[in-house]
């Protein structure tokens, strides 16, 4: 283990990814299995943190959270069957730990977005999928609950949930985590600062840091949605530079709203009412 991260350390990398667990869209290790040992783990860490390099882990299991928590894994994908052992682990290094769901690619193999491209909502249940998004959910209200960070983003780039559609995911922190939408673009914008280790110059508007801001037409703290809607983001300024302005006149051209989603119900049940339009395939 050691000399594999050596090996990528010495090409130059800045970040070191351990896949510990498996997948329930992979044949042969389900989401709930774990590769790495906590000796294996511990060895991978320390050799990146000894050069100054960050580890992140796609770690849905509940043992290979805990293996995470007590190894000192910077930030943590998916965390899905996280126990309350785990729970206890990740609340006590919370200021220094960080959680991303990537809810938006189990939560659309489940809504017929991928029927186009050979994945139906029957094959995902199939794979467990439908039930990951509900047990996952469920976490990061708990999470949110212990103070623990909970950041958006990770499994975009697949042909149903495509780059470019990144906003969806605050709306699946309002609607599936239980944040209000203020809190969900702090996690996208300040904590996405601190993640990546400049949280006195990315994720904020204040002076001293970087000019990174949009200037929406609407109130994302009384429509998350909004944001997911690139003709209402009138504006993109990026370390001070404008990359789109939207001037002159009239008002830009309005699309319709994302349709629904599945949302979790107060006793935490799930309402699974997908109304969602199948996009077809771009290719042939």
């Amino acid at each position: 283990m050691r000399k594999a991260v050596r090996e990528f350390l010495a090409l130059g990398v800045d970040n070191i990814k351990l896949s510990m667990t498996g997948d329930y869209v992979h044949e042969h290790m389900g989401s709930e299995e774990t590769y790495f040992t906590l000796a294996e783990t511990r060895a991978a860490v320390e050799e990146a943190h000894s050069r100054g390099k960050h580890v992140c882990a796609h770690a849905r299991s509940a043992a290979s959270v805990k293996l995470c928590a007590m190894t000192g894994v910077d930030v943590i994908y998916h965390a899905s069957y996280v126990d309350d052992e785990g729970m206890k682990l990740l609340e006590s290094i919370k200021d220094r730990v960080f959680v991303a769901p990537a809810i938006n690619f189990p939560l659309t193999s489940c809504t017929g977005e991928a029927i186009p491209f050979g994945l139906t909502p029957e094959m995902a249940a199939k794979k467990k999928l439908k039930e990951e998004v509900e047990i996952a959910s469920k976490a990061m209200i708990k999470m949110r609950e212990r103070g623990i960070k909970v950041l958006p983003g990770g499994d975009y780039g697949f042909a149903w949930a495509p780059h470019g559609t990144y906003a969806r995911d605050l709306a699946h922190f309002v609607n599936l985590f239980g944040f209000t939408p203020m809190e969900a673009i702090i996690s996208a914008t300040a904590w996405g600062g601190e993640l990546m280790g400049h949280p006195d110059q990315l994720g904020k508007i204040l002076p001293g840091y970087y000019a990174d801001v949009i200037l929406v037409d609407g109130n994302p703290l009384e429509d998350i949605e909004i944001l997911q809607d690139k003709d209402r983001i009138h504006t993109i300024v990026l370390n001070g530079h404008v990359h789109k302005n939207i001037t002159g006149e009239g008002q830009p051209k309005r699309v319709p709203k994302p349709t629904a989603l599945p949302v979790m119900n107060a006793d935490g049940s799930f309402d699974w009412k997908i109304k969602r339009e199948v996009v077809q395939p771009i290719m042939k």
